[in-house]
């Protein structure tokens, strides 16, 4: 009689209901928000920061580059956005990377999310890629390829840009 009672009871039936509906609503979003591509992103805008007056400031140190080198980055970036690019800076560090040289190195294989160069020279500090828009998580690939610059020039990083103004640091 009493599950009866409960069963019958509309005041119940509007919890249960509710309490579904807010257990669906979480399985669901718990989907977007963890399954590619929302989740890369997300973490892809937390570990990156966004360049302004062409200085990208980081948590130690800043990269400024100096006269034109920032619009000759932008427009490397802009040439070609179907494929990642890769460029080499060099410069000076004086608490910050002072950029004052650009060039890219000759590229073998471009793809949409991998590109084969061959390599910078050695007094390079700044290795920098473009990834896919708005992926700034550096793969295991990159990590591999920061090894090896940092073998040959201990004060290089590698830094991944993913929009136009956004990028991410590695060291």
């Amino acid at each position: 009689m009493l599950d009866e009672e409960l069963i019958d009871n509309p005041r119940w039936k509007k919890v249960l209901i509710g309490i579904t509906g807010l257990f669906l609503l979480f399985l669901i979003l718990s989907y977007f928000l963890i399954s590619y591509p929302v989740y890369p992103i997300l973490a892809s805008l937390f570990e990156s920061k966004v360049a302004e007056n062409k200085t990208i400031e980081f948590d130690k140190f800043s990269i400024i580059f100096t006269d034109d080198n920032y619009d000759r980055l932008q427009t490397y970036y802009h040439h070609d956005l179907s494929v990642e690019m890769v460029v080499c800076l060099k410069g000076i560090i004086e608490n910050n990377y002072i950029i004052d040289e650009i060039y890219q190195p000759e590229i073998i294989e471009q793809t949409y999310n991998h590109v084969t160069f061959k390599p910078c020279s050695s007094d390079t500090l700044i290795l920098l890629h473009s990834q896919p828009f708005r992926h700034c998580i550096a793969s295991e690939q990159d990590m591999k390829t920061l090894d090896i610059i940092k073998n040959r020039n201990k004060d290089s990083i590698m830094v991944i840009m993913c929009e136009p103004d956004r990028f991410s640091l590695y060291t």
